[in-house]
């Protein structure tokens, strides 16, 4: 009961915040982070937390909310291809791109996404707009090699 009264009134005060603030102050507010695995608990959290936020009055990184809200999407869905929270990732990310198209963190998680939903040519678009957006010194090669070995099989 205490911490459902905390996390109402934490919302309720974020919500408040938020009608004249940047999202990136919000942020360790409304992200449950930790140091070890992630288990579903927290993503749970994070997610309620997202979903509660009033975004109406967030002025400045928008892009990072959608982010974070594509993020635990893709945490519940597990990557498994076809689901429900997958869909949701893919969607909530491209919102992202909306508020900054050089994102490159939605541009590496879109080409993640689509790669794992087995739409590779969707993927492999999404992976050379992060190559553009991001300098080299900054590519996985050895996760994006691993990542595209799914569409040769």
């Amino acid at each position: 009961m205490k911490i459902l009264l905390f996390n109402t009134l934490l919302i309720w005060t974020v919500g408040l915040y938020a009608q004249q603030t940047d999202y990136a102050k919000l942020r360790p507010t409304v992200m449950v982070m930790t140091c070890g695995a992630l288990d579903s608990g927290i993503v749970n959290t994070s997610l309620r937390n997202l979903l509660a936020l009033d975004t109406s009055g967030i002025k400045k990184n928008m892009y990072m909310y959608y982010e974070d809200l594509g993020q635990c999407y893709w945490l519940k869905s597990g990557g498994e291809e076809g689901s429900y929270y997958l869909k949701l990732s893919i969607a909530t990310t491209r919102k992202a791109l909306y508020h900054n198209p050089e994102s490159s963190k939605a541009l590496w998680n879109l080409a993640l996404a689509h790669t794992m939903n087995g739409d590779c040519d969707m993927g492999k678009s999404y992976m050379e707009k992060y190559k553009l957006a991001t300098k080299k010194k900054y590519w996985d090669e050895e996760q994006i090699r691993l990542l595209f070995e799914r569409c040769s099989i």
